[in-house]
């Protein structure tokens, strides 16, 4: 792929991203743990140089006052990361909401960073296949 194609690319998914760490971070504001659910979207980080679109949350740097972080622990890691328990709840620890309804076979719908892309996919999906064919016929001439 042309350098200039690479940065129309890069242009096209960046407004994808934008879009979607926007409706992520409205979505926040109505989680059983706003505060929570807000300091994490705050901190989605975007990649600058993906052609893709790609955005990262949860990070040991942001830390609240008690010493967690907005990290996701796998499995039952212990640690004081909480991004698992704000966004699909528990049934364990009452610190966070009530484990958020079942979706699919395994896992929970979680209650704004899932739902929200579930919710804005076929949009975004619409414009980048839109985009791309453009820049696909633009550079394939």
């Amino acid at each position: 792929m042309e350098d200039e194609a690479k940065e129309q690319a890069r242009s096209i998914t960046s407004f994808s991203v934008d879009y979607a760490v926007k409706e992520i971070t409205n979505a926040a504001g109505g989680s059983p743990a706003p505060k929570q659910a807000q300091k994490i979207a705050a901190g989605i980080r975007k990649s600058k140089t993906s052609v893709l679109g790609e955005f990262s949350l949860g990070f040991a740097t942001q830390r609240f006052s008690g010493g967690a972080t907005t990290q996701l622990n796998k499995g039952r890691d212990k640690g004081p990361g909480i991004l698992a328990g704000v966004e699909f709840g528990s049934k364990r620890y009452k610190r966070f909401p009530p484990r958020s309804a079942a979706f699919g076979g395994k896992g929970s719908e979680g209650y704004f960073i899932f739902p929200t892309l579930r919710r804005i996919q076929p949009q975004i999906v619409k414009k980048w296949e839109e985009s791309f064919s453009r820049i696909v016929k633009e550079w394939d001439k």
